[in-house]
């Protein structure tokens, strides 16, 4: 299956896109549905007219409104890197996938017709900020309809910036043209997150919550970043997008909060960001596994085990939860008395979704070196 696959959820539609893997670890630009109506549950491949987004990984897919069409929503792919011949390139670029006149993108995946790729003209608010620069490894949210960036990196350098995005539609553009917009946040530089790729971001209201990643310095390359033992982060930062003077604030939450660590994934359910998997380096008493099969560099060969959740309202990491038994692929339930190892829970670059009565896990690497090509139900609670 894939490695940094990203998915955009409309409803129970669930778009994914791209990502690497495979047998060779090749790049992909293919589209596919998953639709939770739908029993059982398997990935469907889906065709769109236009010029898609070139092969990739790293970069986002993200569900935005379009200013000037009421009731509009489009997806959005920005950024990523693929490499070729051991040298890693990075994009800027942005595309756009909209449904036909009057038909959402969720309807028209259903009817698998009526999806089209576009560029949007992209210009930028201030041109003393310009627009973001070409990174992969970096996270985004939708808020209020718009898009929301923070951090990721290059080969030349890793960022810490925060930039708002407005998809609308020019005057006087041709039927189907949008333009996209990027603005600089301003925020207060004395205190903010450190520069840093594959991190996680998670939206709980107004206040976006941004857990782990890294920045990395030395020689080694790990999908097109250099890495080292040390800079794998676990602090936890808040920025609240709704003040007109906002600031990152270092959220000191109670309880133990989980080890450090990249590639991971997190889902947003109710006011609790619910965490699993990542690698990093080990730490003491950390529950996980160690890689096999691949040569993954010494400070990501640990792969951390368990559920972590962090309680908003309360400001408190609640106690790691790691279940027993295993995890069937499609749309099979946990099994208390399984016997199956849990690669589910031991795999970075994989997406995460919530599901009726628990998540859905899709896709990633596992601690063994191997692409996952599974869609597991995990219930949780």
């Amino acid at each position: 299956m894939r490695h940094r696959t990203k998915s955009s959820q409309d409803g129970n539609k669930i778009l994914l896109f791209g990502g690497h893997g495979g047998t060779a670890g090749e790049y992909f630009n293919d589209l596919h549905l998953l639709d939770l109506d739908t029993s059982p549950l398997n990935l469907q491949q889906l065709l769109a007219v236009g010029d898609p987004p070139s092969p990739r990984g790293g970069y986002t897919l993200t569900a935005v409104s379009v200013s000037g069409r009421p009731g509009t929503e489009v997806v959005v792919v920005f950024g990523g890197y693929h490499i070729v011949s051991g040298v890693c390139f990075f994009s800027k670029s942005l595309y756009i996938l909209q449904g036909d006149t009057s038909v959402s993108i969720g309807d028209a995946a259903s009817q698998h017709t009526g999806l089209t790729w576009t560029e949007p003209i992209v210009c930028a608010h201030s041109a003393e900020d310009g627009v973001p620069d070409a990174r992969g490894g970096h996270i985004v949210v939708s808020w209020r309809g718009k898009l929301v960036l923070f951090g990721g990196g290059n080969t030349q350098h890793y960022f810490s910036d925060t930039w708002i995005m407005d998809v609308s539609v020019p005057v006087g553009g041709s039927i189907g043209q949008l333009l996209a917009t990027w603005r600089k946040l301003e925020v207060h530089a004395d205190v903010r997150p450190p520069a840093r790729v594959s991190h996680t971001g998670s939206l709980v209201g107004d206040s976006l919550y941004v857990f782990g990643g890294s920045s990395t310095t030395s020689s080694t390359t790990y999908g097109g970043w250099t890495a080292s033992t040390s800079n794998v982060f676990n602090d936890l930062w808040e920025l609240d997008l709704s003040v007109s003077d906002p600031r990152w604030l270092e959220n000191h939450a109670s309880g133990t909060p989980p080890t450090p660590r990249l590639g991971h994934a997190a889902v947003v359910l109710g006011d609790r960001i619910v965490f699993s998997g990542g690698c990093g380096p080990h730490t003491a008493d950390a529950i996980g596994k160690s890689a096999t099969g691949q040569a993954f560099m010494p400070g990501f060969k640990f792969f951390a085990g368990g559920v972590a959740m962090l309680d908003i309202t309360r400001r408190r990491w609640l106690p790691i939860q790691h279940p027993t038994g295993s995890v069937d692929a499609h749309n099979d339930d946990f099994d208390d008395g399984g016997v199956q190892e849990r690669v589910w829970e031991h795999r970075t670059g994989h997406v995460m979704v919530p599901a009726q009565h628990g998540l859905l896990v899709i896709g990633g690497m596992g601690y063994n070196g191997d692409y996952q090509g599974d869609v597991l139900h995990v219930k949780l609670f």
